[in-house]
C-alpha cells in the first residue's frame, strides 16, 4: 500500500505540474499576436485563488507534498499568465474587475489563516484544515467549471474556441490522479473537489467532440494530397479547364456574352437568354 501511495503521489505531482503550465499554449499565442483573442481571463484567474487556498490547506494539514510545492508553482505560473493578458487585453476594464474580487478574497482568506496559525480563532490545526478544505471544494469546482463560462458563446458559436483545450485536458488527467491519490490517502477534502473537477473537465472534453473548434475541423492532409495529385493528373493530360458562364440581359442595345474561360484557349459565344424576351437577335 505504501508503494502505490508513493506512485500516485509522484503521478500526482508529475500531472499537477503539468496542469500550472497547461495555459502556456494559449498565453503564448496571446503573445505572439499581442491580442487576447478568444482567451478568457476567469480561468488563470480562478487558479491562481485556488492555489492559495491550496497552500493554506497543505499547511494545515501537513501536506507539503505534492499538495503545497505544486501550488506554490500555480501561483508563479498564473501570476506571469495574468501579467501577459493584461499587457495585451483591450479590456483592461474587465481585468480589473476580476482580479479586485479575488484579491478581496484571498487577502480574507490570508487574514483568517494567519489568526488561525496565531490561535486567534481558537481553532486547532485539524479544525482549519477542514475550514480550508470546504472552501478549497467551492474554489476548485469555480476553477474547473470556469471554461463553461463561455457556454452560450460556444452554443450559438458551434465552436469551443473560446475554451482552453490543452488546460481542459490536462485539468481531467490531474484531477483523475488527485482523486485516486485522496482515495488511498483517505482525505476527503482532495478527494470531492477533484471528484467534481473530473465532471466538469469530462463535460468541457464532450463539448469539444460536439462542437470542435476551427483549427480541429482543418481537412486532412491525406485528403489534400489526393486533391492535389487529382488536379495535377487533369493538367497532366490537358482535360483540367475552368469554365465560367456570364449571361447578361438589357431591354436595348446591350449584348450578351458568354465566356468561357479554358486554361489553355479562350472562346466568346454569344447566349440568347431564355428568361428574356426582349433581348436582340
Amino acid at each position: 500500500m505504501e508503494a502505490l501511495l508513493v506512485t500516485f503521489q509522484v503521478l500526482t505531482i508529475i500531472t499537477s505540474v503539468f496542469m500550472r503550465f497547461a495555459p502556456y499554449p494559449d498565453f503564448y499565442r496571446v503573445y505572439k499576436a499581442k491580442s487576447t483573442g478568444e482567451v478568457q481571463i476567469l480561468p488563470v484567474v480562478l487558479f491562481f485563488t485556488n492555489c492559495v487556498v491550496l497552500v493554506w490547506y497543505g499547511y494545515f494539514s501537513e501536506n507539503i507534498l505534492p499538495l503545497v510545492v505544486t501550488a506554490v508553482v500555480g501561483i508563479l505560473t498564473c501570476g506571469g499568465f495574468i501579467a501577459v493578458f493584461y499587457c495585451y487585453t483591450d479590456d483592461k476594464r474587465s481585468v480589473y474587475k476580476t482580479c479586485a474580487v479575488a484579491i478581496v478574497f484571498i487577502v480574507l482568506l490570508c487574514l483568517y489563516g494567519a489568526m488561525g496559525v496565531e490561535g486567534v480563532t481558537g481553532q486547532s490545526k485539524s479544525s482549519m484544515a477542514t475550514a480550508m478544505g470546504a472552501i478549497s471544494i467551492g474554489t476548485s469546482i469555480g476553477l474547473y467549471g470556469s471554461p463553461l463560462a463561455t457556454i452560450h458563446r460556444i452554443l450559438r458559436t458551434k465552436s469551443t474556441a473560446s475554451m482552453p483545450f490543452t488546460f481542459c485536458v490536462v485539468s481531467f488527467c490531474n484531477s483523475v490522479s488527485w482523486v485516486t491519490y485522496a482515495i488511498i490517502l483517505g482525505d476527503v477534502w482532495i478527494l470531492l473537489p477533484n471528484a467534481f473537477g473530473c465532471i466538469l473537465t469530462l463535460i468541457q472534453l464532450i463539448l469539444f467532440v460536439i462542437y470542435p473548434p476551427s483549427w480541429a475541423r482543418a481537412r486532412r492532409p491525406n485528403q489534400a494530397l489526393s486533391t492535389d495529385h487529382r488536379r495535377s493528373t487533369l493538367e497532366e493530360s490537358g482535360k483540367l479547364s475552368l469554365s465560367v458562364s456570364i449571361i447578361k440581359c438589357a431591354r436595348e442595345g446591350v449584348g450578351r456574352d458568354r465566356k468561357s474561360i479554358d486554361e489553355k484557349s479562350v472562346d466568346f459565344v454569344e447566349l440568347r437568354s431564355p428568361t428574356c424576351s426582349n433581348c436582340r437577335d
